[in-house]
C-alpha cells in the first residue's frame, strides 16, 4: 500500500459514514487470561462510542512507512491450506460471524503478543464499495465496480487512569477515583487484505507498530508466518556500515556531508511520490562515487554491501537513514546540530596538527537559554 491508499482507507472510519459492520473484542489481563469478550453490530453503537472507536481505527493506520507502517507480503506456502494467510482469509470471509474462528484468532494473539499489562483486542469487519475515479482523479461515488471486504485488528493497552479526586455530578461532591481503566492508542495493528491499486490484494497485509523500537516481531511472525521488513534503526546501521567501511580512511567530513546533501536533494525531488523514496545497492554505490570514493575503495563495495545487508537485500528507505532537518556532529563530549539548509557554514581546518570544526557564530547566541554577548576582535591599525 502507498500513502494514497492508506488515506483512502482511513476515510472509511468516519463516525457519520463508517464502513465497519461488525466488531468483536477481547479484554485480556496481565496473566494472559480473557476477562471478557464483546460481540457487537458496530452500527448499533451510540454516536459517542462509535466516534471513539473510529479514532482508534484511524490511529491503527497512522505514521510513516518503514517506521510505523509496513507492507508485509505472505510467503507462497502461507496461502496453502493450514497457512497463516489462509487462516486470515477464512476469518475475513466469515465476516466475523464464526465464533470458533474468532476465538481461535484471539488465542493466537494472546499466545504471541508480549505485553506486561492489560490490553484490548479489537477486531472489525467492513465493506467498501470502491468508487470509480475519473482521469482527473475525481471520485464517482455512484459508480462502483469492485467491493473491498476487510478486517482490521487493533491491539490497545488498557491502563489505569490517573488516581485522584474526581467530581461526581450526581452527588455534587468530589470522590476518590482509583479503579477507572482507559483504552489507549493502538500498540500494534494490521489490515487484511491490503488495498493496492485501489483493489483487494490478498497476498499482502499492512502492519502497524506504534513504536519503531518495539515492533512486536513475535506477533507478526505468529500471525503472518513471516518476519517484518528491516527496522528503521537497522536500516540506519546498514547505511552507516557500508559508507564507513567502503570509504575507510577517506570517510571525512566533506565526503559524509556530500552524501547527506545528495540524499536530502533526492528526498525533496520525490516528496510528492505516493511511495517513500528508497536507496538500493546501485543508488548507494552512486552516492559513494559522487562523494569522491576512488577506484580502490569501490573495488570492495560489492562484498561490503552484501555483508552489511545479510539475507535481507531490500532497499533502504531514504527518510529512515537520513535526517532531513539537520546535520549532527558529535564526539565523546560534544554534540552539535546544524540545520541542513545552512550546513555549508560548517568547515574543517587543521590547526597546529589537529583537525577542528569551524562554525561561525551568528546573532542571538544562547548558552543554557541565556543570551550572551559576542566578543569583538580588537581593531588593527592600518
Amino acid at each position: 500500500m502507498d500513502k494514497k491508499a492508506v488515506t483512502e482507507i482511513k476515510k472509511l472510519f468516519k463516525k457519520d459514514d463508517c464502513r465497519v459492520d461488525r466488531m468483536r473484542a477481547c479484554y485480556v489481563n496481565e496473566d494472559m487470561e480473557k476477562i471478557s469478550t464483546l460481540h457487537d453490530t458496530f452500527l448499533a453503537l451510540q454516536d459517542e462510542e462509535m466516534a471513539k472507536y473510529c479514532e482508534l481505527f484511524k490511529k491503527s493506520l497512522a505514521g510513516k512507512f518503514g517506521r510505523n507502517l509496513f507492507n508485509v507480503p505472505f510467503p507462497l506456502e502461507e496461502e496453502k491450506p493450514g497457512g497463516h494467510q489462509e487462516f486470515l482469509y477464512r476469518l475475513q470471509q466469515s465476516e466475523l460471524k464464526d465464533d470458533a474462528l474468532v476465538q481461535e484468532f484471539f488465542d493466537k494473539v494472546i499466545g504471541s503478543y508480549q505485553f506486561p499489562g492489560k490490553y484490548l483486542i479489537l477486531l472489525v469487519h467492513g465493506v467498501y464499495d470502491i468508487p470509480m475515479k475519473t482521469s482527473d482523479d475525481l471520485m464517482v461515488e455512484d459508480a462502483s465496480e469492485y467491493v473491498y471486504s476487510f478486517i482490521l485488528c487493533s491491539i490497545c493497552p488498557v491502563t489505569l487512569l490517573r488516581e485522584g479526586l474526581c467530581y461526581d455530578a450526581s452527588v455534587q461532591t468530589f470522590l476518590s477515583r482509583t479503579d477507572d481503566w482507559g483504552v489507549q492508542k493502538p500498540d500494534a495493528a494490521f489490515l487484511f487484505p491490503s488495498f493496492n491499486d485501489r483493489n483487494t490484494d490478498l497476498h499482502e497485509t499492512l502492519y502497524y507498530s506504534k513504536s519503531a523500537e518495539e515492533r512486536h516481531e513475535e506477533l507478526a511472525l505468529d500471525l503472518f508466518g513471516t518476519e517484518l521488513p528491516r527496522a528503521e534503526k537497522d536500516q540506519q546501521q546498514v547505511f552507516r556500515d557500508v559508507i564507513e567501511t567502503t570509504l575507510g580512511r577517506d570517510c571525512d567530513f566533506e565526503a559524509v556531508k556530500t552524501i547527506s546533501d545528495t540524499v536530502n536533494q533526492m528526498i525533496r525531488e520525490h516528496e510528492k511520490d505516493p511511495y517513500p523514496l528508497t536507496i538500493g545497492k546501485h543508488d548507494l554505490k552512486r552516492l559513494l562515487e559522487e562523494s569522491g570514493a576512488d577506484a580502490d575503495a569501490m573495488s570492495n563495495f560489492e562484498s561490503i554491501y552484501e555483508e552489511a545487508v545479510g539475507d535481507d537485500d531490500s532497499p533502504l528507505i531514504a527518510e529512515n537513514v537520513q535526517n532531513t532537518k539537520s546535520i549532527t556532529v558529535s564526539s565523546d563530549n560534544v554534540k552539535l546540530s546544524v540545520k541542513s539548509e545552512v550546513s555549508d557554514v560548517v568547515e574543517t581546518r587543521v590547526i597546529d596538527g589537529r583537525e577542528y570544526f569551524l562554525i561561525p557564530v551568528s546573532d542571538n547566541l544562547e548558552v543554557n537559554g541565556i543570551r550572551i554577548r559576542q566578543k569583538k576582535l580588537p581593531e588593527t591599525e592600518g
